[in-house]
């Protein structure tokens, strides 16, 4: 009679963590006498006095799609820094894996024994893992005209146009402005097509926007090389999105031989 020894093993589940966005010091700038007064106004570095940092936070796999300077913190050398944010698209790289951002310390700011500068605080992102594209129903180009979309589709802007026509500048054939409730870099992007479905060339012009108690209202223009009668507004929106404090904490210095 055999005997059969069995050995059983744990079964070992493995799962592979995504790398999470890193945040690296990319330059420093010490301004510590302007010297606009002696000199016209034209100020050192053209900056207040001030220490400032500039950082760039990096993303390995996901796009960075927002980014809220008035929820960010951050002490140089232990004093408040504010942060100078350009808004927009101007922060981001094109495949919005990198954000680049510039924050200011204007009062005195306290070395570390080393002589550099502790960098540390927060930084809130958003962060998204695709798009997804929403179609409105085919609508006349006239002042006035509503642009409407699917119903029950949440998060979509009230777009309605504001004004059409030859532009003032340069030298594009037509232009349309739009009134909007919800600022354009919200969405991965605007793009249009004909009533029958054809991609329509186009360029995002000027914006204005005003906001106040949380909600705001603006215009956005969009140029094309041919006159439009009628079209389709496509939005462009994030899915996936994650919002993320990144913890920053580095040194700041700069080495002089």
């Amino acid at each position: 009679m055999k005997i059969h020894a069995f050995l059983l093993l744990p079964f070992l589940t493995l799962t592979a963590t995504a790398a999470e966005p890193a945040v690296k010091l990319a330059g420093i700038q010490a301004v510590l006498d302007d010297g606009a007064k002696e000199f016209d106004g034209f100020k050192t570095y053209n900056s207040e006095k001030g220490i400032g940092v500039t950082l760039i936070v990096r993303s390995p796999d996901k796009a960075m799609v927002g980014f809220d300077d008035d929820k960010a913190s951050l002490k140089i050398g232990g004093a408040d820094a504010k942060c100078r944010f350009f808004g927009g698209d101007m922060a981001f790289s094109k495949d919005r894996l990198a954000l680049k951002l510039e924050f200011t310390a204007t009062t005195a700011v306290k070395p570390s024994p080393d002589g550099t500068l502790k960098v540390q605080g927060e930084i809130p992102i958003t962060l998204a893992t695709g798009k997804e594209e929403t179609r409105s129903e085919s609508f006349t180009v006239a002042t006035g005209t509503a642009v409407k979309f699917p119903a029950g589709k949440e998060g979509l802007p009230t777009l309605k146009i504001k004004s059409s026509g030859k532009p003032k500048w340069g030298d594009d054939a037509f232009e349309i402005e739009l009134n909007t409730d919800t600022k354009p870099e919200t969405f991965a992007g605007i793009r249009f097509y004909t009533k029958d479905g054809q991609p329509v060339e186009s360029k995002r012009g000027s914006t204005s926007w005003m906001s106040f108690g949380g909600k705001g209202s603006g215009s956005v223009t969009y140029t094309f090389k041919a006159a439009q009668t009628d079209l389709i507004l496509a939005v462009e929106s994030w899915t996936g999105k994650e919002e993320k404090k990144l913890k920053v904490d580095l040194n700041a210095g700069l080495a002089v031989p």
